[in-house]
């Protein structure tokens, strides 16, 4: 599915110096000083040696395994198949047909010359969730495991192509993994539920389900009784009252940004950084968002409903004269641009943000083979990284840049490997590398997919 990477073009977004709010926004900016390896994650050995891909996709090889497959066992699989021949098992192969034609009416009313693409997305998306509690990142052992971050995605990309009962059943299982104090370990394993170590529960899970959760109510709530499903939020309910109360308590009803953590970026933090803030803006909008379907979840919090709608605005303000102000860096003050200010716009936030505040990220960001990094202080090599890429197509898409965002949809399909899976990373020279698929990454594919072709 690649092509001669010396016949790719990049995608570039149009040069813009306009301002966001009260704080232009800048690309200067160092490593951020709280940025150190954590004694549970590897990150840093990762990226800092020469990368490989280690698999072309994920298929299965028998009734009840999936593995990642390599190049030369790729070109054995049949397009648009995550089963490998030869399986005497039908199961596989049948509900892999019963998850596509689930997704035909979906998949129907996008443009033809969009549909391949979708239904990479969707077969990447269905082999990392068939027969498991929640979708999992991706399959290769450091990535076997459900995050939350991506697993809020994932549910939500499965509630728009009309899958709403199992994307409900995973945010459900999410609830059963709650700490009681409303935390959530960092990642779980997909069979147990337990988390792999002791690596720090990371805040950004709070928001980004709360989102979720969001999100899948009103893709119900507009399919009316259809065959995908319908949401009832009274099962939602000690999600709601321990995540509501753990915003409230550790933002100080929005006065305050949330505590320092961890993010997408997977190391240890000494700042709280946009990839955790942001979030936490977003749990406590669809906070909001959700008390205007739900009675008698909120007596828990002083001042009942009221009291959402006013911490959500004493937070918007709180993040407006510290990340805003400052230009929307990786830190309050610092740290150069990051890909998490994509968060914002891809979950409708508002704030103002509009496509020149993308286009100045993207520009700031782009690697030679035509996508993003995560963020400036980014220094380890000139990868392209796939989440942060359709994370910003996503946010385009919302606020409806269509050139901007087709432009990272065609990248992405051209960047796909030649089993038609989306990687985590692109080289500089345009080779896939790491694993592939991921699942957040087809996640944010499919939902601007759905922005930009809505019913």
């Amino acid at each position: 599915m690649t092509s001669d990477p010396q016949r790719r073009r990049p995608f570039r977004s149009r040069p813009s110096r306009r301002q966001l709010l009260t704080g232009a926004l800048s690309g200067a900016g160092v490593l951020g000083a709280g940025f150190v390896t954590s004694s549970g994650t590897d990150i840093l050995a990762e990226v800092g040696r020469n990368d490989h891909l280690r698999s072309v996709t994920v298929a299965f090889t028998s009734g009840t395994t999936r593995e990642g497959v390599g190049a030369e066992a790729g070109l054995e699989l049949q397009p648009d198949y995550r089963v490998m021949p030869g399986i005497e098992d039908p199961g596989p192969k049948q509900r892999q047909r019963e998850f596509l034609d689930r997704c035909s009416s979906w998949l129907s009313r996008l443009p033809e010359q969009r549909r391949d693409l979708a239904t990479s997305a969707l077969l990447d998306l269905w082999v990392l969730t068939d027969s498991l509690p929640a979708t999992v990142a991706s399959w290769a052992q450091p990535w076997r495991y459900i995050w939350p971050r991506d697993a809020a995605f994932a549910a939500v990309a499965l509630a728009r192509v009309g899958l709403i009962d199992l994307a409900w059943n995973h945010l459900l299982h999410l609830q059963s993994l709650q700490s009681s104090d409303g935390s959530f370990a960092a990642r779980f394993t997909p069979d147990s539920g337990e988390a792999p170590d002791a690596r720090p529960s990371q805040f950004d899970a709070l928001g980004l389900l709360l989102w979720g959760v969001s999100e899948v109510h009103a893709s119900s709530t507009r399919a009316e009784g259809a065959a995908g499903g319908t949401v009832d939020l009274e099962a939602m309910a000690p999600m709601l009252r321990r995540s509501s109360a753990r915003l409230f308590h550790r933002t100080e009803r929005g006065t305050a940004l949330p505590p320092v953590s961890s993010d997408y970026w997977e190391v240890s933090e000494s700042q709280v950084t946009l990839g955790t803030a942001g979030p936490t803006l977003l749990g406590l909008q669809a906070l909001v968002d959700l008390a205007e379907h739900t009675d008698g979840l909120w007596a828990h919090i002083d001042g009942g409903v009221e009291a959402l709608g006013d911490s959500c605005a004493a937070y918007e303000a709180t993040f407006a004269r510290t990340f805003i102000a400052n230009g929307l860096q990786r830190y309050p003050t610092s740290g150069g641009l990051d890909s998490a200010v994509a968060y914002l716009p891809a979950a409708g936030a508002g704030l103002g943000l509009d496509a020149s505040t993308l286009d100045h990220v993207w520009d700031r960001l782009s690697q030679p083979a035509g996508g993003i990094k995560p963020g400036h202080g980014w220094i380890f090599d000139q990868t392209s990284w796939t989440p942060s890429t359709s994370l910003m197509g996503l946010g385009f898409a919302r606020i409806g840049a269509r050139v901007q965002a087709e432009g990272i949809l065609d990248w992405l399909g051209e960047y796909r490997t030649q089993a038609g899976s989306f990687p985590e990373k692109v080289s500089a020279e345009g080779a896939a590398l790491s694993v592939a698929p991921l699942s957040w990454t087809a996640s944010n594919v499919i939902i601007g997919l759905d922005e930009l072709h809505p019913r």
